[in-house]
């Protein structure tokens, strides 16, 4: 028993890292998880705004059930969609929350939410869509929604503030090094994905 507890709780503590992260889903237990995702959203739309002469975002999508139950969750129907959006800065990376919101689902198990461009600043926005009670710890899985928006910028405008901020602090090899761990750590985000063996 106690070598059961130090693997799972000590072990990771230690590491700094998660049992996720770490380790793969036993055969035994995969049929505990459906391969579709919880939430499954649409593109994102931006659309003129007539009443405040500005753009809307408009971020949709559905909930995914099962048997009357949301897939990887088990969680009945009944519970809102949730929706946390987050401003990303350029190198140092900065995430910091800029809105949420709430909605309920429709018949359909659809959603819809629409987000004011004026509200937000120029830059790079992440949006997580989660079911049920929203918690940080179900970011970047199968278990949310994830889209990543432009406000006033563009991807490849965004990339080059980042780059030249990072040659400010970093040298040549620190920014290589950097960019392999985060390719490195886009990888294992989708290690988790055993619906593709």
């Amino acid at each position: 028993m106690f070598t059961l507890i130090v693997s799972i709780g000590v072990i990771p503590a230690l590491s700094a890292s998660s049992v996720a992260e770490e380790r793969e889903i036993p055969e035994s237990l995969k049929h505990l998880f459906a391969c579709d995702k919880t939430i499954s959203l649409d593109k994102i739309v931006h659309e003129n705004n007539q009443v405040e002469e500005s753009k809307n975002i408009l971020i949709s999508g559905k909930v995914n059930f099962e048997e009357g139950k949301a897939v990887n969750l088990g969680i009945a129907k009944g519970y809102p969609a949730i929706l946390w959006v987050y401003q990303i800065n350029p190198f140092p990376t900065d995430y910091r929350m800029v809105m949420s919101d709430g909605v309920h689902i429709l018949e359909d198990d659809s959603f819809a939410f629409t987000i004011p461009e004026n509200k937000l600043k120029e830059g790079k926005f992440a949006a997580y869509i989660f079911y049920g009670i929203p918690k940080e710890s179900m970011q970047n899985s199968m278990l949310t929604g994830k889209a990543e928006f432009f406000i006033g910028i563009n991807s490849d405008e965004f990339e080059k503030q980042e780059y030249e901020n990072m040659r400010k602090y970093l040298g040549v090899d620190d920014i290589k090094r950097l960019q392999l761990e985060r390719i490195k750590e886009s990888n294992s985000i989708n290690s988790y994905d055993f619906c593709s063996n």
